[in-house]
């Protein structure tokens, strides 16, 4: 039934379908930025641009493999696969399953706090927002050592603050009262101006 089957790869293609559509709206978003130029500075915008960018182009190459290439992938396994059967009985664990389990609800919980990162930021300030979106991340993707997400989700936040604000000099969002006050301290131990 070819019918069936288009449908079947229009179901799988749709995430990304969506979240390509999303980062493309973000994009537009993003290009909209208004601020004031300084020469030899890149703007607000740089980076969630080129972020977006390469999502938008993720998307579209995986819409593209699911919709054009899967019916071929199942013929013969890949180098990868066939690595991880080998390592998996080299030491006694069970072969990986044929399918990989899928958790539509997974996706739509990463996309829902993306949308809610994106609404967050301003208020929040790009440190607490990107903290809380990472620490966010980690929940969803099932991972449950409080303690490592908390440093994971702190530290990542920090170093994600330093390297754009200290070393590539973009601006970010502070955020409003009080909570701007965690990144004006921040910005003064990190030694960013």
């Amino acid at each position: 039934m070819p019918g069936s089957d288009l449908r079947g790869r229009l179901r799988q293609a749709a995430p990304y379908l969506v979240a390509g559509a999303a980062a493309g709206y973000l994009y537009h978003l993003a290009a909209g930025f208004q601020y004031q130029a300084r020469p030899g500075v890149l703007g607000p915008g740089a980076w969630p641009k080129l972020v977006l960018g390469l999502a938008i182009a993720v998307c579209a190459f995986e819409v593209a493999r699911i919709l054009f290439f899967s019916g071929r992938r199942r013929e013969r396994a890949g180098v990868l696969e066939e690595a991880a059967e080998a390592s998996a009985r080299g030491h006694g664990e069970p072969a990986p399953p044929a399918r990989p389990e899928s958790h539509p609800w997974l996706l739509v919980l990463g996309m829902a706090a993306t949308f809610g990162y994106v609404a967050a930021v301003q208020t929040l300030g790009f440190f607490l927002a990107t903290a809380l979106y990472l620490a966010a991340f980690l929940v969803i993707g099932r991972y449950r050592r409080w303690s490592v997400i908390a440093l994971l989700s702190t530290v990542g936040a920090a170093a994600l603050m330093f390297v754009f604000m200290k070393l590539v000099y973009v601006s970010l969002p502070i955020g409003r009262e009080p909570f701007s006050q965690v990144t004006l301290f921040l910005m003064q131990v990190m030694g960013i101006r």
